[in-house]
């Protein structure tokens, strides 16, 4: 278990990047400057007072512009973390300027290194004594973290001054050793990017290299630590260059000490941690906080907290859809989204006559949340002091119910440490929303509730009625608050404050000092879908008044999820301790997540499985193709679950026929997203945040998601060998789209074989050729070799039917034994085109694309993960290149084995050689942007053979996706369910 650090006031608390353990460590060695204390600034600021004087004077001796020192660029690049007197020279080197080497009995006048490397040293002091020192909290806290699990601390600087900058900051005292700018002059040893003075410091604490830490804020202290052999060095990125670092041979790149933890032991973690409040990340810890149970899910939001520029809370029903229309320049655009529900979770409250509590509106003391992913719990410590100086310790427990599908809870505990006073509670729940959590469809109509009822119920709950615009869809929510003092439940007048969609309970406890105040709010959900009820309305003002109390329930929810990881668990230790991803933790989290979106409280529900699951609404809450990475997943574990989502397929199988026939094809074209009743729900247009233009999307030609229900149906059936599925619905789908396949290939004389023409790959960058009016690219080798296999496996499914079921089907879907021999012709005869190299074109004309720049716009933009966008802002596209968002051409070696791919290719009487996989991997994974999380996922397990250090790379960025926000802005709007599975799977 990870030891949480001591204090509260770490800040960037991005969790779990990397685990100290005392089995693999026995000492770190910390930089000083801008690791262990706020100096760097400093540093900074006496350097550039130091050069500018130099070169502006320079300058006018010589009549030529004066160019200052760029604390930016210079510093970073030429001094930071070098001895001074290498610092100097090295940057006056980069301006073309040599200086004698100097003298100490140099004074300030003198054009000497060692004389301006002695005037920089005065500067600092000066600045020194005029700003303090400033520890950073979340390093010290870390070093208190190490010396309470015996790990030795040592500091490594190259300033003469660290002894009287650790004074001054107070932390002397909290290491053994010290080795500074004096110990590199006394003992001859060269400076940073050198490894000697952390070498020296790991001979002073009795450490070997290989079993130290090198913690590190500059490029030449990291590369000092990498050339000196140790164990880990962490790259500490302050300043936005993490990417250097890790170029100068960091094992990991963490943006505060905060994400370092401390293990005892290198057992499996449980929580996901955040110690502190942080505005610009809080909507990713809301998404990545969401507690579901399968059938509803609610973002982990704080209690009270309203949808604005930092917080959007959210509820979700799964497969809770609504429809609206909206004009859109001159065009009525249809969208169905996933509805957010009434927010249950507005709990508020204000101690006196203060403001109601908000975390941005007060002194935190101390700050932690904690996703507790063993018991499904998420818990939150806060210790402020308001405008009136009252310190309070507020707690907080929250649980979406595994054991019972439709109920959450919540309980408050505040607790006044200095001061007497009332506390008014307002306790709501509040249908006032709309759907505005995802930035691409702000411009569309987002109001879906329509409110039809609010009451009190009892003396201690309300009932709120919604129902949706379009749909129909009515959910009733009821909630019960009830306030403890000293365990004793308390029998309080309350007020009631109502308005159409908003219903409310205002109460008012004394408070002395020392005590502390419970808030128990438990809320029960149900829709008008729902078996077994009479009406909604009922079904959730009986649960709400059978519900048991927080504890009670809270023991029932565990009881069910020790459970489910008992099926679930995994128990993963890296191989290799250099891998710092906190792979138990993050595997485990993504574990959770896919549990959450669908458990066995699914079962039976008419839901598919949305990529970002239930906890934002990213794409709307629709459905793609992800099912292909997540099946697997519960396929060995919990198949009851796969069986349940294939049937979303199954039950929309009448909408993909009219689909099919409306395009002119037979069969069933399913589309590529998908909602409530399974017709395209992809938009015509989409909006380009960069260029404000919209933009027409083609990516409902991706028809290839018809192969990946057909794949998702038969790796269920070789896995459970369900005959009766397969007998009754399973067999049915796949037939199906083998028919969709056959009357969408056409037959090419000149070639002699069978094509596709006017789709997509799963690379969504090319969706047409270069200047062509037509959308869609001919014989994609993904989506041709896939019809091949749907239609090999089409004719086996016909072998596994008895002869009456085989009947049955075949005249029911009109297949006859000439389309079946067609299946069989157009199975061994399908194109499949190559470059003259032997490279599998991702295809037909990709050989002539021309070559991209990747060098020149990773320069311009740095993250180029949606080139798409950035190249239709500049008035090009992606269709002229050899690029990919993400796996295409990739994904055939992702979801068959070698031996499988050889067979496929016999059969279409193409050479499939030892080499064609590995060649073909080095070849498109030098042109893969990684637009999509599940690119990471495909090209970890391709690489895995060929290059397993890249492939460990791509699997830590997989695991990694949501917690880092690799995308840099889309989990808050719903986290990734496929590239969260595939790291498991």
């Amino acid at each position: 278990m990870e030891t949480p650090l001591a204090g509260c006031t770490a800040t960037g608390p991005d969790p779990g990047a990397v685990t100290i353990s005392p089995q693999h460590y026995d000492a770190v060695l910390f930089d000083l400057d801008g690791v262990l204390t706020r100096t760097a600034s400093v540093h900074a600021a006496a350097w550039k007072k130091l050069f500018d004087g130099f070169l502006e004077k320079r300058a006018a001796q010589a009549g030529e512009p004066f160019v200052p020192f760029d604390i930016e660029t210079d510093y970073l690049r030429y001094v930071d973390g070098k001895p001074r007197q290498d610092g100097v020279a090295d940057f006056l080197a980069s301006r073309g300027i040599r200086l004698p080497p100097g003298s100490p009995e140099d004074g300030p006048g003198v054009q000497s290194v060692r004389a301006l490397g002695e005037l920089k040293d005065r500067y600092f002091l000066e600045q020194l004594e005029q700003h303090g020192v400033q520890p950073h909290a979340a390093a010290i806290a870390l070093v208190h973290a190490l010396r309470a699990h015996q790990i030795k601390t040592a500091v490594v600087s190259s300033s003469n001054n660290c002894a009287a900058v650790l004074e001054a900051a107070g932390i002397a005292q909290l290491f053994e050793v010290r080795v500074d700018g004096l110990d590199l002059t006394r003992l001859g040893l060269a400076g940073k990017p050198a490894p000697d003075a952390f070498l020296e410091a790991a001979r002073r604490v009795g450490s070997a290299p290989s079993r130290a830490v090198v913690v590190e804020d500059a490029i030449a202290g990291v590369a000092a630590g990498r050339a000196g052999g140790f164990g880990c060095v962490i790259g500490v990125d302050r300043r936005g260059h993490a990417q250097a670092l890790r170029d100068a041979g960091a094992d990991v790149v963490v943006t505060d000490l905060a994400q370092v933890r401390v293990a005892a032991e290198p057992a499996a973690a449980w929580s996901l941690v955040y110690e502190d409040f942080d505005v610009a990340k809080e909507g990713v810890r809301e998404a990545l906080c969401t507690l579901g149970n399968g059938y509803f899910a609610t973002r982990g939001s704080a209690p009270g907290a309203v949808a604005d520029e930092v917080h959007y809370p959210g509820t979700y029903l799964a497969g809770g859809y609504d429809r609206l229309h909206t004009d859109i320049a001159g065009q009525v655009v249809e969208n169905e989204d996933l509805v957010n529900f009434p927010n249950w979770l507005a709990l508020h409250f204000r101690i006196g006559d203060g403001d109601w509590f908000d975390v941005r509106r007060v002194k935190l003391l101390c700050y932690r949340q904690e996703l507790d992913l063993r018991r499904g719990v998420l818990l939150r410590c806060i210790r402020f002091e308001d405008r009136q100086g009252r310190q309070s310790t507020l707690k907080e427990r929250r649980l979406v119910s595994m054991a019972n599908m439709h109920l959450g809870a919540l309980e408050l505990a505040l607790t006044a440490e200095n001061w007497s006073a009332g506390v008014t509670v307002r306790s709501a729940i509040d249908g006032r929303l709309v759907n505005a959590g995802a930035k691409l469809y702000q411009k569309f109509n987002n109001k879906h509730l329509v409110p039809l009822a609010g009451e009190v119920l009892e003396q201690d709950s309300v009932y709120l009625l919604v129902r949706t615009c379009q749909s129909n869809l009515h959910v009733a929510q009821a909630a019960r608050t009830r306030a403890f003092k000293d365990g004793r439940l308390l029998d309080v007048r309350r007020r009631t404050i109502g308005e159409p969609g908003h219903i409310a309970q205002e109460l008012t406890v004394e408070l002395e000092q020392g005590q502390t105040l419970v808030l128990e709010k438990l809320a029960s959900l149900y829709t008008s879908r729902d078996r077994a009820i009479s009406e909604c309305g009922l079904g959730a003002k009986k649960a709400i008044a059978r519900a048991r109390s927080f504890d009670a329930e809270l023991a029932e929810h565990a009881h069910l999820w020790r459970h489910l990881w008992h099926q679930f668990e995994v128990h993963v230790e890296p191989a290799d301790h250099r891998f710092k991803v906190n792979v138990p933790m993050l595997l485990r989290l993504h574990m959770f997540h896919l549990l959450q979106a669908v458990s066995l409280n699914s079962i039976g529900l008419d839901i598919g499985l949305p990529a970002r699951g239930w906890t934002g609404e990213a794409y709307q809450g629709h459905v793609f193709w992800d099912e292909l990475f997540i099946f697997p997943f519960f396929n060995y574990r919990m198949p009851e679950i796969t069986r349940s989502l294939l049937m979303y397929r199954y039950l929309r199988l009448g909408e993909a026929r009219a689909a099919a026939e409306n395009a002119g094809y037979k069969g069933a074209m399913f589309p590529w997203q998908s909602g409530s009743d399974g017709r395209e729900e992809t938009q015509a247009f989409n909006l380009n945040p960069r260029s404000q233009r919209w933009v027409r999307d083609n990516s409902y030609l991706q028809r290839h998601v018809g192969s990946a229900v057909a794949y998702n149906v038969w790796q269920y059936f070789q896995v459970t060998r369900d005959i009766e599925f397969m007998n009754f619905h399973g067999a049915e789908l796949i037939l199906d789209i083998a028919r969709f396949w056959s009357s969408i290939a056409s037959f090419n004389d000149e070639l002699g074989r069978y094509e596709i023409r006017g789709v997509m790959g799963p690379d969504e960058f090319h969706d047409g050729y270069p200047d062509s009016a037509t959308p869609g690219i001919n014989n994609n080798a993904y989506t041709n070799i896939m019809a091949v296999w749907v239609l090999c496996r089409a004719l086996e499914v016909l072998e596994l039917l008895s002869e009456m079921r085989r009947a049955e089907l075949t005249a029911r879907l009109g297949i006859s034994a000439k389309e079946i021999a067609r299946w069989d012709d157009i199975s061994r005869r399908m194109a499949v085109f190559f470059h003259a190299d032997g490279i599998i074109s991702q295809f037909e004309g990709y050989e002539k694309l021309r070559e991209f720049d990747w060098e020149d716009y990773q320069t311009r933009y740095g993250n180029i993960q949606r080139l798409d966008l950035i190249l239709e802002a500049e008035g090009d596209s992606p269709n002229h290149y050899k690029l990919a968002k993400q796996a295409d051409v990739m994904m055939l070696f992702y979801l068959f084995s070698s031996e499988e791919l050889g067979e496929l290719f016999q059969r279409l009487h193409y050479p499939f050689e030892y080499q064609t996989i590995p060649r073909n991997v080095a070849y498109y994974a030098d042109r893969a942007s990684h637009g999509s999380t599940l690119c990471r996922v495909v090209y970890a397990w391709v690489l895995a053979r060929s290059d397993r250090p890249r492939a460990m790379d791509f699997f830590a960025q997989a695991l990694q996706s949501d917690v880092g926000d690799i995308q840099q802005g889309t989990t808050a709007e719903g986290i990734h369910l496929g590239a969260m599975a595939g790291t498991v799977d």
